[in-house]
């Protein structure tokens, strides 16, 4: 039997939370550069938070993300714990039914959540920030959709778009809020936002493919 949309996003949830575990050293190690170091411990508190505000809730995808969003937000705390937070929710108010649930509406969905981001954020790519990996995932994701790719296959393709956007942060210099500090020092150096941000969209993407055996079309 199929798992529900609802399901499959609640297994993409304890992916991220998983991902973010594996690498909170490296995420703290890549914040220090610009103060508190802080950003993975928030990540990983977020995740923990949305996971289990889910865990026994079995409604459709929309409401899964609204709830994981609201929890986020209260318990990651910092401007990275709101942003994650106000996205998961606006991707979760995007999405129709669970029955009406197909690549293009993740599309839009995503596409709202970045919009959404870069208003609370005030923040664009080129910032460095997980905007940079968010916003090339979402445009090739876009496109995957608009060529008939199911959920899961469209979200594979857009992965290496994403890994691509985030190793470019390296050659950029921190622009907004905390991260701007440290100016030229951030070089060479990924940053953490975007860091994070593709470990989570690589470990949904792999929760799909598991839940689906690579070829269900839906999320």
């Amino acid at each position: 039997m199929e798992a529900s949309p609802g399901a499959v996003t609640k297994a993409c949830l304890a992916a991220a939370l998983e991902a973010v575990i594996a690498a909170e050293e490296e995420l703290a190690r890549l914040d220090a550069v610009a103060g508190a170091g802080d950003h993975a411990r928030g990540m990983v508190r977020g995740f923990r938070a949305a996971v289990a505000a889910t865990d026994e809730f079995d409604g459709p995808a929309r409401e899964v993300l609204t709830r994981a969003g609201a929890a986020f937000g209260d318990a990651a705390g910092g401007a990275s714990g709101a942003l994650l937070g106000v996205w998961l929710s606006a991707m979760g108010q995007a999405l129709p039914s669970d029955a009406e649930i197909d690549a293009s509406a993740v599309a839009r969905a995503l596409g709202a959540g970045q919009m959404t981001v870069q208003r609370v954020g005030k923040a664009w790519p080129g910032d460095k920030t997980l905007l940079d990996t968010l916003d090339p995932f979402v445009r090739a994701y876009t496109a995957a959709a608009q060529e008939r790719a199911g959920v899961a296959e469209a979200w594979q393709r857009a992965l290496p778009a994403a890994e691509q956007g985030m190793r470019a942060t390296a050659d950029m210099v921190g622009k907004r809020g905390r991260a701007a500090y440290p100016g030229e020092r951030s070089r060479g150096l990924q940053g953490p936002g975007a860091t994070a941000m593709c470990y989570i969209l690589r470990a949904a993407g792999d929760a799909m493919e598991e839940m689906s055996g690579g070829e269900a079309p839906h999320i």
